[in-house]
């Protein structure tokens, strides 16, 4: 007979020398992206991936959209990748293909990042009987859709075995979502330092933009949407621009507000010191090149994009939302705004 997922966790703290049955883990996320949240998940999963944790990663194919970078990294990176059909964004038909794979898998615990997530994750995990979690990452609440979405996500989370927040501040908005703060648990994100080598010496990336060594390198890294705050970003630069005619400003990132932006730098004569780099992978080589990072997010919950400029020795400036204050001390090692 199959041991209950209880007798499994139980197993995990017998002595070494006793055999340990593998805990099989489906952590579902609804994005195909390699953002903060996804590199944390990845780093995460092919850390502890081994004889007592197996991770499947679970990606929605976000129905005709085939790009999906996520799944292809979490492939790259030898994990077992999950990808589930859908027709629409709450295709009814994601169901009955997650609940084969909690049998196929022998899946004994379901871990989820987001509403949609969420959403099915809960479904799933009481239909089968099996424990379900969830990181809050945060939330994104840019029109009516994601209020509501932010509403009922907050609903669903009171019906979890439990919640991991990437923050103090985040895991305060789930107990005023009238959420028991012992249900939650406050797990920060990290990074792998070997992933990071610091090297100022070089200066590839300068070459690429065809920056000087007088240039002043400014980026905001990040998706490209109204709560990330580029818009107010450029509103900065083209202030600057009045007085510094040596400063660049790096858009490094993808999404919504893409078109919109590049409109704006046009329509404000700002064309020769704004660049759109788009999705990067090479990020540590240009890190390596960067003068200043500015953050000028609405809302975060714990940016990894603040952890990985201190790390490679970048000055940055932050808005002061979700878990950033407890990242960067004003006037210690950034400045809060």
């Amino acid at each position: 007979m199959r041991d209950s997922p209880k007798n499994k966790y139980m197993n995990l703290k017998k002595e070494s020398s006793q055999e340990i049955n593998k805990i099989n883990i489906l952590d579902l996320r609804d994005s195909p992206w390699v953002d903060g949240p996804g590199r944390t998940i990845l780093d995460c999963a092919q850390s502890i991936e081994g004889e007592k944790i197996h991770f499947i990663i679970g990606s929605f194919s976000g129905g005709a959209d085939k790009n999906n970078a996520y799944a292809e990294e979490a492939k790259r990176r030898g994990l077992t990748v999950l990808e589930i059909p859908e027709k629409s964004s709450f295709d009814l038909g994601v169901i009955p293909y997650v609940l084969d794979a909690i049998k196929r898998y022998d899946i004994d615990l379901i871990h989820a990042h987001d509403f949609r997530s969420d959403l099915f994750s809960l479904i799933c995990a009481k239909r089968s009987g099996i424990p379900v979690i969830s990181t809050v990452h945060g939330w994104i609440e840019n029109d009516i859709k994601g209020k509501i979405y932010t509403l009922i996500d907050k609903v669903l989370l009171r019906f979890f075995d439990h919640i991991l927040v990437v923050s103090e501040r985040t895991q305060r908005k789930i107990v005023n979502a009238f959420i028991s703060k012992k249900k939650t648990t406050v797990v920060t994100n990290a990074l792998i330092l070997d992933h990071y080598k610091l090297d100022k010496e070089q200066d590839t990336f300068r070459k690429e933009i065809g920056a000087g060594n007088d240039d002043v390198l400014i980026a905001n890294i990040g998706r490209l949407s109204p709560e990330k705050g580029q818009y107010e970003f450029l509103l900065a630069a083209c202030e600057i621009l009045k007085s510094c005619n040596n400063a660049l400003f790096i858009l490094i990132g993808v999404g919504p507000d893409e078109k919109k932006l590049k409109e704006f730098a046009k329509q404000s004569g700002m064309d020769d010191s704004v660049i759109f780099l788009g999705f990067r992978k090479d990020m540590v080589s240009i890190y390596n090149n960067l003068d200043l990072v500015v953050q000028s997010s609405y809302t975060e919950g714990m940016p990894n994009v603040v952890l990985e400029a201190l790390l490679m020795a970048v000055p940055v400036i932050a808005t002061d939302v979700g878990g950033t204050a407890e990242i960067i001390t004003h006037e210690k090692n950034g400045i809060l705004i």
